[in-house]
């Protein structure tokens, strides 16, 4: 495989990585609130939804690194491609 063929895939990948990294948060189990609730148990759900928001954050800053990175590799991958003469 070349040299611009595997940057390509690379930055494929890592942009699709991308896309999918803000998801994980949210297969963490999110469940719904109770009928309800004591008071300690609404602190408690208000800490982990602080939580949450933390976590999906630092996944969205992460993927807009991956996406930059993907997207890097992939201009230049192109860029090499057309400079070697390939269609």
């Amino acid at each position: 495989m070349s040299r611009a063929r595997t940057l390509t895939v690379l930055g494929v990948l890592l942009m699709l990585a991308a896309c999918l990294l803000p998801c994980l948060p949210l297969w963490n189990g999110i469940t719904l609130p109770d009928q309800d609730p004591t008071p300690e148990a609404i602190q408690q759900e208000n800490a982990e939804a602080l939580a949450f928001e933390q976590r999906f954050q630092v996944a969205a800053w992460i993927a807009g690194a991956l996406a930059i990175l993907g997207l890097a590799a992939f201009i230049y991958a192109r860029k090499h491609h057309r400079r070697a003469g390939g269609a």
